[in-house]
């Protein structure tokens, strides 16, 4: 219990504070009784600032997942799709697995399952067992430039963000793109100052250890 007096405007009070609980305050001022509720703060929320929009990159006539085995074995674990499928960006095409953690490679374009280099219990050579999709009623363009100064995906995943488009100025250290990778979200950063020459890669798709992502001249 606790007592109070106050003067207000020249007129006395005595306040006294007899139980609180719960938000709720019992009080008694000059001998009349109270019961008043302390209404709580509401947190205030910052709304998260928007992403920015990608930009559109122009589909490519054909993907290729190619695997490289130099460090770890890679074995096909099973295959969701059959050759003249039509597939979707997103689906999923095959599942493998290295060193005991599994990998699904999905379609990173709508189109047509052309050809499928692989089967059930393989392990996946150094030179390129995949699964090949063209595009279905468009017309097919050409990869007219090489790959062989990309910057490389450091671990398999997916696309998450491409925080710089083709035809961005960069510097060295400077966010590129994030993948994830087994439920982690990893930053992708510029090697080198320069232009994004070539996204090589689109959001969503994805890639294995070693595959080109994106070209800086």
């Amino acid at each position: 219990m606790k007592k109070f007096k106050f003067n207000i405007e020249g007129k006395a009070y005595e306040v006294t504070i007899n139980k609180a609980q719960n938000g709720v305050v019992d009080i008694n001022v000059n001998d009349k009784n109270f019961v008043v509720e302390i209404e709580k703060e509401k947190p205030v929320v910052t709304p998260p600032a928007p992403a920015p929009r990608p930009q559109l990159i122009e589909q490519k006539p054909a993907v290729t997942h190619k695997v490289s085995t130099e460090n770890q074995p890679l074995t096909i674990m099973k295959i969701y799709v059959t050759t003249g499928q039509t597939v979707k960006k997103g689906d999923k095409l095959f599942t493998m697995i290295s060193d005991g953690k599994e990998c699904d490679i999905t379609a990173d374009k709508d189109g047509q399952v052309e050809r499928i280099n692989v089967v059930v219990g393989q392990n996946i050579p150094s030179e390129g067992a995949s699964i090949e999709l063209k595009n279905c009623g468009q017309s097919s363009t050409s990869q007219n430039f090489s790959t062989e100064n990309a910057t490389l995906a450091p671990l398999p995943g997916t696309i998450v963000q491409i925080v710089l488009p083709e035809g961005s100025p960069v510097k060295a250290g400077d966010l590129v793109l994030t993948m994830d990778s087994m439920k982690m979200v990893n930053n992708v950063l510029a090697e080198k100052s320069g232009i994004i020459k070539h996204m090589i890669v689109q959001e969503r798709q994805a890639v294995l250890e070693g595959d080109p992502l994106f070209i800086i001249e």
